[in-house]
């Protein structure tokens, strides 16, 4: 009997161990690598001089129309895959196709899509892969030389040259510059020619330049800019579970004036109560005047602590943009206006860090046209849970809600549930998707990673508005 319960225990211990390890390897098993669920974003340029107006087919089915010369079109999403691509004179139908090639584009992954060419040196798509992502307080450009014929071209702006010996048809690499207004000179040697173009670069933007046209013949060379909002990269909203816990909202100095103004009352109160009660009269017995003297620092302590805590609530704070409500985990957050942290990443809440969400202030408003975004912190430092703790739980379908200031309130449903590595978050697809009205909310998860002070993952909840709204 002895035996069998002593071998009981540890059959028990292993036992509960292999499970616990299955339920883990079962977590494992939902974050997901790269970029898969999201779709990827193409834009078109019609570059050819001799394909015309046309309409754009992907399999079969028209995705753009009246698509002209020297247009650049959005960045329309399209499923990961590969594609068949055609392109029609406006009106004929994709049975008459000046072109037609295959397509093949990854998840999460943003792309150009060039027609070139002319009749005698036939039509074709030339595929180029953006990188939209901001550089942080400066504006980022690429060249794209599209002109068929005219050789190799340089770049100069602002009198220094960027690019040199570009050939055709390829794009350059990104390049960073101040923002400003620059005039730019593309110019070529054989045949030679400087085609001049005045351009303002806005700060944490992407322009993309495209050199178009024939240099001899119809139409003739022109340059045309794009200019894009750049994408933060994933703000990191997880905490490290390794140090002591914090439940409490940071503590904020008080600022050097009404600190000193304090520290004076409270000596000229010590200074006064010591001169109206001691210079009456002396005594042998110095203990009066201790006990005095004590309660004068009191006083003044109680003076300063209690200004510190006027000054620190007379501090003016922004405004908050209303409240989250998530019914389905019990969240209801107020909703702090974040920007862009120096290295490019999305600012997290401040005023409430572990209670507050964040709205990314540079993109739309929620409800607006294109991907809104708030994110929230997963834990606290110690390990407890922070305003977006239970946000994996969600599932498709699950109501999340913003009420503005005004009352107004905006519903939206769950459509995807999504588990990225830091690296390979899609941020066209979190940031940059303007197909409809969506509403992303993110958060850290998995474990932390002492080396790189972050969570192993990210959780993106995307959302899209709901086609009834009701008003508050």
């Amino acid at each position: 009997m002895k035996l069998q319960y002593s071998l009981a225990r540890p059959v028990r211990r292993i036992t509960l161990s292999l499970g616990i390890l299955a339920f883990l390897a079962l977590l494992g098993s939902q974050s997901v690598s790269a970029s898969a669920g999201s779709p990827s974003f193409i834009r078109i340029i019609n570059a050819s001089p001799g394909v015309g107006t046309v309409d754009v087919f992907i399999d079969g089915t028209k995705l753009l129309s009246n698509t002209s010369y020297a247009t650049v079109t959005d960045y329309i999403p399209l499923p990961s895959g590969t594609h068949k691509v055609q392109l029609a004179l406006i009106g004929k139908g994709v049975g008459a196709a000046a072109i037609t090639q295959a397509l093949s584009v990854q998840a999460g992954a943003a792309y150009t899509v060039a027609a070139l060419g002319t009749k005698s040196t036939r039509f074709s798509l030339k595929v180029f892969i953006d990188n939209n992502l901001m550089a942080s307080g400066m504006a980022k450009v690429r060249l794209y030389y599209l002109s068929p014929g005219s050789g190799s071209v340089s770049v100069a702006a602002g009198g220094n040259t960027v690019i040199s010996n570009l050939p055709y048809p390829q794009a350059s690499n990104y390049f960073r510059l101040a923002a400003g207004s620059y005039m730019f000179k593309v110019t070529a040697t054989q045949p030679a020619f400087t085609l001049p173009d005045a351009v303002t670069l806005q700060t944490e933007t992407v322009t993309s330049i495209f050199v178009i046209g024939l240099f001899k013949g119809n139409p003739n060379l022109q340059l045309i800019n794009v200019q894009v909002r750049g994408l933060p990269s994933m703000s990191g909203t997880g905490s490290d579970p390794n140090v002591l816990p914090n439940n409490s909202q940071p503590f904020a100095l008080l600022a050097p004036w009404p600190l000193g103004v304090l520290a004076l009352g409270g000596m000229s109160a010590g200074v006064l109560t010591g001169l109206r009660l001691f210079g009456r009269r002396k005594t042998a017995d110095g203990s009066p005047r201790l006990a005095w003297s004590l309660l004068a620092v009191l006083l003044a302590l109680a003076l300063s602590i209690g200004g510190l805590s006027l000054a620190s609530n007379a501090r003016p704070t922004p405004a908050l943009l209303g409240r989250l409500l998530i019914p389905e985990i019990g969240v209801n957050a107020p909703i702090e206006s974040v920007g862009v942290l120096p290295g490019g990443n999305m600012e997290t809440p401040t005023q409430k860090p572990w209670n507050d969400v964040g709205w990314y202030n540079v993109g739309p408003r929620p409800g607006e046209r294109g991907s809104a975004v708030i994110n929230g912190h997963l834990d606290r430092p110690g390990g407890n849970p922070a305003v977006f703790w239970h946000l994996r739980d969600l599932h498709n379908g699950d109501k999340v809600m913003v009420v503005d200031v005004n009352g107004k309130t905006l519903s939206f449903h769950v459509t995807r549930i999504m588990f990225y590595l830091p690296q390979d978050a899609p941020v066209q697809d979190i940031f940059g998707n303007t197909a409809g009205s969506f509403l992303n909310l993110t958060s850290c998860a998995g474990d932390w990673i002492p080396t790189e002070h972050q969570t192993a993952l990210r959780l993106v909840i995307y959302t899209s508005l709901d086609s009834t709204n009701s008003q508050a």
